[in-house]
């Protein structure tokens, strides 16, 4: 004979609470609730803040290329043009205008060749390599000297020129060669670099070198001091004869057509 025990109906009370949850109780904020809310949003807010200047230098030093690179193209095109009424007899010497179009420069050592202007304001060397005023000529004794941004495309590389390296200037007429003689970091104040002879100034009168410096900044995306090169020409070529063979497998695309 089987036998079953029945349970006992559970009270009423037990009944009524099975199934709900008892509501938790809200905990009002402490400072240091508020005080750690504060410093995540703070801390959000400069992570986000790094992240948008990261992106700004980025294109600080990479996004201008394409501007450099259209404004490079006018200034030979400028260049062309000027070395035609040269020699048409149509354009008399005068005091060149501050951010016109002065020479060529090659460096087949970093592959780069740039237009060279007239001075060296910011906003003269915003997209070249500027020529000192009263400097020497291309190819005159004294100092050819050029300061440049420190900027991908004009003087971002130029810590890889070391002596014997060869840097060409083109004017209306001529191409001459110059070859490293020497690379220093300075402080901005040095400015004896761009002398007519910054190697023996007794002759900044009547300097008996042709030379060439080079200043950009230093280190990279730094302004404390100045990188320089300097070099000393070696040689010239007309250019009736051609280009150098330094430099023929850079030469524009204007002239290869020619």
């Amino acid at each position: 004979m089987d036998s079953t025990t029945e349970r006992p109906d559970a009270p009423a009370s037990r009944r009524r609470g099975r199934g709900r949850r008892r509501k938790p109780t809200r905990r009002s904020l402490t400072t240091g609730d508020v005080v750690r809310g504060t410093i995540r949003v703070f801390g959000e807010l400069l992570f986000t803040a790094g992240i948008l200047m990261l992106f700004y230098a980025l294109y600080e030093v990479y996004g201008g290329q394409g501007e450099t690179n259209r404004e490079q193209d006018e200034l030979a095109q400028r260049l062309e043009e000027q070395w035609d009424r040269q020699e048409s007899d149509e354009e008399h010497e005068s005091e060149p205008l501050s951010g016109t179009a002065n020479s060529r420069m090659y460096i087949p050592e970093i592959d780069l060749n740039w237009i060279v202007v007239n001075g060296v304001s910011q906003e003269d060397i915003r997209y070249s390599p500027g020529h000192y005023p009263g400097s020497a000529n291309a190819g005159e004794d004294g100092n050819y000297a050029v300061a440049g941004h420190r900027t991908p495309g004009i003087f971002w590389d130029l810590d890889q020129l070391s002596d014997g390296d060869e840097i060409v200037l083109e004017d209306a007429n001529n191409f001459y060669t110059y070859e490293v003689i020497e690379t220093e970091v300075i402080t901005p104040d040095q400015v004896e670099v761009v002398d007519p002879d910054p190697f023996d100034p007794e002759n900044n009168d009547d300097p008996e070198r042709a030379l060439l410096t080079l200043t950009t900044c230093h280190p990279k995306l730094q302004n404390v001091q100045r990188f320089i090169v300097h070099a000393e020409m070696s040689e010239s070529q007309p250019k009736d004869d051609g280009m150098p063979e330094n430099i023929a497998d850079m030469a524009p695309a204007d002239s290869e057509e020619g």
